[in-house]
């Protein structure tokens, strides 16, 4: 029965993943996110992102991979990273082979990188998925290995999108502060607590983590300017404010 409802789980998940189909509005939503982040990131060397929650189920995933989709569309080149090596759903959202990936490179069985990378996922767009389950996730996320893969992908593209596990569950997001650019949580409107969202914010501040922002999901639609009073919104609009 479990795997059965993670099924159903993904196959909505995939509703929302940016494509033709995708109404303008949100389309335009995740623009205006690209744009604040781009501005956000314009004086780091590395680019590179983590996108997490406060707690599980507020589709930090699709967002992530959203993020990446909508940077790749400008012409930059992007990898996305399935970090979250607990329970890893990138593959399943874009239908990739997991057989190896994150996983595999940290825990060095694996010794190429870029031949584990998944290339043109879409358009200017390449995935690193997160590998075979580990027993250890946090202690490969702090080891050298780590760094040296973030060094080496930070060279070969312009932006990097991190998919960590829910930072008030695990630290992982945390462990990658030194590493990273920022953070962008996913918060989930009717879903996320305003205490979950001052837990992580404090838990940023006492790693010295950098927050870029937040993603706010499942918002609904307000408003009737801007042209989009003819929009009938089947799923989440997203919006994004910084945060300082």
């Amino acid at each position: 029965m479990a795997k059965k409802s993670s099924r159903l789980s993904i196959s909505k998940s995939r509703q929302f993943i940016l494509s033709d189909r995708t109404q303008f509005a949100i389309k335009e939503a995740y623009k205006t996110a690209r744009t604040n982040l781009v501005f956000s990131l314009a004086e780091n060397e590395a680019k590179i992102v983590v996108i997490t929650s406060c707690s599980p189920s507020e589709g930090k995933s699709t967002n992530c991979l959203n993020m990446a989709i909508t940077m790749a569309e400008t012409g930059a080149q992007v990898l996305l990273i399935d970090c979250d090596m607990r329970k890893p759903v990138q593959h399943s959202l874009l239908r990739l082979d997991n057989k190896v990936g994150l996983s595999s490179i940290l825990g060095g069985i694996v010794n190429d990188v870029l031949k584990a990378i998944e290339r043109n996922v879409r358009t200017n767009l390449d995935v690193l998925t997160a590998g075979p389950i580990p027993p250890n996730p946090a202690e490969l996320i702090s080891g050298a290995r780590m760094d040296a893969l973030l060094e080496l992908v930070g060279k070969h593209y312009d932006y990097v999108f991190i998919d960590t596990p829910p930072a008030n569950v695990v630290t992982d997001a945390f462990l990658l502060n030194n590493r990273t650019a920022g953070i962008i949580f996913v918060v989930k409107e009717g879903h996320t607590r305003h205490e979950e969202i001052r837990e992580v914010l404090s838990k940023a501040q006492l790693t010295n983590g950098r927050v870029l922002g937040f993603i706010k999901a499942n918002c609904a639609a307000k408003g009737s300017g801007g042209g989009y009073k003819s929009y009938k919104y089947k799923y989440s609009n997203y919006k994004y404010s910084s945060y300082s």
